[in-house]
């Protein structure tokens, strides 16, 4: 289920990248995702700009603009946290918001952050055009960059994207329930339990800990915490979610680095 959860990730990103008139295929878009996660083992976060790298050597496409459709994505994909969020809150709402409200939010001033970063960019977006000039390098690498980001809004076939999103973070939360179903001393979670539980984890891999490992201990403070399961216990759930995680990535990571560096000549 992880490796069909990156399959849909490439198809998603092929999809964004077929809507600007790039034809990339499915095979690539996936190699070149499932060796970002491998690249981030190493040096987290430096697997977007690594996977980018690589398909545009494999398919010729301009570099700024695949980091465009990055950016994307990870505005998609904060927004289904959030929906992730907001169900499990609805369907355990006095379990989940201390919890929550303590570890994140009371950490966060989200309007004063969003008010600065859009601010920011909009600023930097005008200083260069004003002191660079629209013909620029550095002018035309910005615009393919913002092209790349608005091409979630020029889809072709938003259905589909839509339908692609939502598999993605369905997997997650499978992946999430069969561990939980494996253990006796966590059946009793269920689908709603597997839910808080996936919450747990993504606000884990948010934090830039090296491979995220910081899962371990938001998976064991939230199961602790949150459904009183024992220490012990919820460590292992924590410690099992993150190295079958891990044990994924390695594997299947390698194979598609492999293929990608031999389609690049790395």
């Amino acid at each position: 289920m992880g490796v069909f959860a990156v399959w849909l990730r490439g198809m998603r990103w092929q999809l964004s990248l077929k809507s600007m008139g790039y034809s990339v295929k499915a095979a690539n878009t996936y190699h070149a995702t499932m060796s970002g996660y491998l690249v981030n083992l190493g040096i987290p976060r430096s697997g977007e700009l690594s996977r980018c790298a690589m398909l545009s050597k494999s398919d010729q496409i301009p570099l700024n603009v695949l980091v465009g459709t990055v950016l994307s994505e990870r505005i998609i994909d904060l927004l289904m946290l959030g929906l992730v969020v907001l169900t499990a809150l609805a369907i355990q709402f006095d379990l989940l918001f201390s919890f929550i409200n303590q570890t994140v939010l009371v950490h966060i001033s989200w309007p004063k952050l969003i008010l600065v970063a859009v601010v920011a960019f909009i600023g930097l977006i005008v200083v260069f055009k004003l002191r660079i000039g629209s013909e620029s390098k550095i002018m035309k690498m910005i615009n393919g960059l913002l092209d790349g980001a608005k091409s979630v809004f020029q889809v072709k076939q938003p259905l589909v994207f839509i339908g692609l999103t939502f598999g993605i973070w369905i997997c997650y939360l499978l992946m999430t329930f069969c561990i939980l179903m494996a253990f006796d001393f966590t059946q009793f979670l269920g689908l709603s339990g597997a839910l808080s539980t996936l919450v747990f984890s993504t606000l884990g891999v948010i934090i830039p800990a090296p491979a995220g490992v910081a899962t371990i201990n938001s998976v064991y403070l939230g199961l602790s915490g949150i459904y009183q399961l024992p220490i012990a216990e919820a460590k292992a759930i924590g410690i099992v979610l993150f190295a079958s995680n891990i044990l994924m990535i390695i594997l299947a990571g390698t194979i598609s680095y492999i293929v990608m560096a031999k389609r690049t000549q790395l």
